[in-house]
């Protein structure tokens, strides 16, 4: 495969770029290299771009070494984000291809040293100041009282991978683990992202 060969870079707005390996980022947004590949995470999805959007917004300024769950994470897309904004991230994929994958990206945007990746949330050592899961509604319900309790006080809680008929469930799932708060929704089609702030 050629550069030629390959998708044109994706922009997301206020500040990402997605590019495959040997294109050339444009100027002004942060870019993240992704090899093309078989697990989820290239960038044209509207919940990939969602959650994006959204570590860009909940990202603490000012301060390196602030610590990301990225619960789900398929080929690494938005642990590499986060860790290209100064996280340092546990990553989590039950999927050894998905895995090598999200490993060979995050060498590729050379943020390998911030990124530790697990296999089931066991692996993950918390507390995170962001804990972000783009992935199915069972699995968000499964897994609700684990990714709460790895949540940092004053932490936000990312969901996405959701349609618009999710949000009741995971809204009535998660609220009661986070003191009775209502999450922000956010959409693009039919996609909905659930975000819970401190």
């Amino acid at each position: 495969m050629t550069v030629r060969d390959l998708p044109p870079p994706i922009s997301l707005s206020p500040c990402w770029q997605i590019v495959a390996p040997g294109q050339v980022p444009g100027s002004g947004r942060l870019h993240i290299v992704i090899a093309p590949g078989a697990s989820f995470g290239d960038g044209t999805h509207p919940t990939t771009q969602l959650c994006l959007q959204a570590i860009a917004a909940l990202a603490p300024r000012g301060r390196s070494g602030w610590r990301l769950l990225d619960f789900g994470c398929g080929n690494g897309v938005l642990a590499i984000g986060a860790a290209r904004l100064g996280a340092s991230v546990d990553a989590i994929e039950i999927d050894a291809t998905a895995i090598a994958e999200a490993e060979r990206n995050a060498r590729l945007n050379a943020v390998d040293d911030r990124i530790r990746f697990a296999h089931t949330l066991d692996g993950a050592v918390g507390p995170f100041d962001l804990v972000v899961a783009n992935i199915l509604r069972p699995v968000l319900l499964e897994h609700a009282v684990g990714l709460v309790g790895l949540l940092a006080a004053g932490g936000a809680l990312l969901l996405s991978g959701l349609v618009a008929t999710d949000v009741p469930a995971i809204s009535a799932r998660f609220s009661p683990l986070l003191d009775g708060r209502r999450p922000e929704v956010f959409e693009q089609g039919e996609w909905r992202e659930l975000v819970w702030r401190a």
